[in-house]
């Protein structure tokens, strides 16, 4: 877990966790630096369950994913999750979770979904719409699979060790991580509460279906994002050697996408390689004749 002035949620995030019904787990949370009473908080659920270690270090200015791969870097075990500071866990969402992914083989990622909260009130609309399962599928993404919906196992995230420099957010690395180099499996159930407030790092918003249309729509907003472009293409020169030959044709595929000034060839790239954003095949080639390509 990773915390940064989350006095107004923490405790009821722990308190899911120290409600699931699988019990043999170990929380290991860093603080980026808090102001207000989020540490007070940790050292007291600290007192109360010995499974809560509180790391104390000194190190704070991470950031979000500064602060997550810090800690990942410090932790040693079998499988991992990643906990935010402010959702609710379902109680079985560590049981359901692990029974998903103990019997895998190879480097792995497993993820299920959320309903958004907000407001106190449950809203049943899930977090995740689109479920990306290849690369043709999943670099135009422009994000990563939820983090704190997924697990993953040590396969994975030792093969990624050591990781690129440059990235865009955990989630998006370790998303990549399984699609080109392991295994992506998804389970259709809601697990967790995502909450919705000003702070959220998280990119995941509850919108509307007139919401959505309008952003489609939205002529200044680009088909591929310069943050995760970048961070593509460190993934690609840092794990060259462990892709296979038919994923780095891809990975150059879409590097040459970003560098065309052409639309029509742009579009001939996404129509000849099969890039598509999920299982939604025309929304990427629609997106790419009405949009800039980066931005």
């Amino acid at each position: 877990m990773a915390t940064f002035n989350g006095e107004a949620y923490l405790k009821a995030q722990l308190d899911s966790l120290i409600g699931q019904t699988y019990k043999s787990w170990q929380l290991i949370v860093h603080d980026d630096g808090s102001t207000d009473h989020t540490l007070a908080i940790l050292s007291e659920y600290q007192t109360l369950d010995s499974r809560i270690v509180v790391m104390a270090d000194a190190v704070s200015g991470l950031g979000a994913t500064g602060n997550f791969l810090h800690l990942i870097n410090r932790a040693h075990g079998a499988l991992y999750m990643f906990c935010d500071q402010d959702d609710i866990w379902l109680e079985n969402k560590v049981a359901v979770m692990v029974e998903a992914i103990k019997d895998r083989e190879g480097p792995m990622l497993v993820y299920a979904n959320a309903y958004f909260y907000k407001d106190g009130s449950v809203v049943k609309q899930k977090a995740t719409l689109i479920h990306p399962s290849t690369l043709r599928n999943f670099l135009f993404f422009n994000s990563g699979i939820q983090g704190c919906s997924i697990i993953m196992n040590a396969q994975l995230v030792d093969l990624l060790r050591p990781f690129p420099s440059v990235l865009a957010m955990h989630d998006h690395l370790f998303t990549l991580g399984a699609i080109s180099l392991g295994k992506i499996f998804y389970v259709d159930e809601i697990l967790m509460w995502y909450r919705q407030h000003k702070g959220n790092v998280s990119g995941h918003q509850q919108l509307g279906i007139y919401a959505r249309i309008a952003s489609f729509f939205k002529r200044g907003k680009p088909v591929m994002s310069q943050y995760h472009y970048k961070a593509n293409r460190a993934f690609y020169e840092r794990y060259f050697e462990k892709l296979e030959p038919r994923s780095r044709s891809i990975f150059r595929a879409y590097f040459q996408y970003g560098e065309s000034n052409s639309r029509l060839k742009r579009a001939f790239i996404i129509l000849k390689y099969g890039f598509s954003l999920g299982n939604k095949k025309g929304v990427l080639f629609l997106k790419t004749l009405i949009r800039k390509p980066m931005g």
